[in-house]
């Protein structure tokens, strides 16, 4: 296939790498010191779970306007979704499939409406990941599961894709209801990003009090009712079982590490969204809104330690 990967960080880089060293014409779009790196040296990863290994990739500060793409690997901070599309537009072409492995339920929508919903597949992506150094890219831990397919219902395309994806590495599985696997995702995820983020404490220390705990809870089950509002479908337990995924999990979140590195945070896709779906579809999110009202000081960037 020839690959186009928008957004090379520890998402992107990692399962662009993977498709890299299985064969496929890789080209990354990247900026600055890491598409330097990239043209320097190629992409390399260091995983805590198999031996490291570099490859050659085409690294470019846009697509190529006269080459389209098979894959397009839709990778990049939601927050630069729309500068990101405009960079890739010249290798979408009719048969290309766009996947985004972005965080949040909003990017697969914004995708079709600039590409078509056709062209659309969304992900959920559970890694430990990130850039240590321009070029390189660590791998930490979690699943490395991708779990992926599109709105209106899988085909030949999407199976094909399926067992590309394997060949080379992936941990992947077919979605049969995309949109329930990303509300399953973002069920956890919000809740558990934002409040790591504004207490740096972690997902197992934020359940390890009965009334964080049951402030945990009652945000789960509010993502999960606007989830269910549109059309997810979230199994009955579906409150329980994050529950669980918080107590037992260990890690921190990347928008910690954003907020740390003073980077603008992804605050919007993870709270901010559901605060406003929660709106449009009549569901109340008053233990949701005061997560966005706290955290959107810090939406921007600057604050480079807690408490700064």
């Amino acid at each position: 296939m020839n690959v186009l990967v928008m957004g090379a960080g520890g998402v992107g880089g990692y399962f662009g790498a993977l498709l890299a060293r299985g064969g496929h014409r890789v080209t990354v779009v990247a900026r600055g010191a890491h598409l330097d790196a990239l043209q320097q040296h190629g992409l390399r990863v260091e995983s805590a779970v198999e031996p490291s290994f570099g490859v050659p990739v085409h690294a470019l500060s846009s697509a190529e306007p006269d080459v389209v793409a098979d894959l397009v690997l839709f990778a990049v901070k939601t927050y630069d979704s729309l500068e990101a599309i405009d960079r890739i537009q010249p290798a979408v072409g009719p048969d290309t499939a766009v996947l985004t492995l972005q965080n949040g339920v909003d990017s697969g929508e914004l995708l079709a409406r600039h590409f078509g919903a056709e062209r659309v597949l969304e992900g959920a992506v559970y890694i430990d990941s990130h850039v240590r150094a321009p070029g390189v890219i660590v791998q930490d831990g979690g699943p490395r599961r991708v779990i992926f397919g599109r709105r209106s219902g899988n085909g030949e395309r999407e199976t094909t894709l399926l067992d590309a994806f394997k060949a080379v590495g992936w941990q992947a599985e077919l979605s049969p209801h995309v949109l329930r696997t990303l509300w399953t995702k973002l069920s956890f995820l919000g809740p558990f990003a934002t409040l790591n983020t504004l207490t740096g404490l972690r997902a197992d220390q934020l359940c390890s009090q009965d009334q964080c705990s049951m402030l945990v809870h009652g945000l789960i089950a509010e993502y999960a009712a606007v989830g269910n509002a549109e059309g997810a479908e979230l199994p009955p337990d579906i409150v329980e079982t994050s529950m669980e995924h918080v107590r037992t999990f260990t890690g921190t979140s990347s928008m910690l590490r954003d907020r740390l590195a003073g980077k603008r945070l992804e605050s919007d896709a993870l709270v901010g969204s559901v605060v406003d779906r929660g709106a449009a579809r009549g569901v109340p999110t008053p233990l949701v809104g005061s997560l966005a009202c706290l955290i959107s000081p810090m939406r921007d960037g600057g604050a480079a330690t807690l408490g700064a």
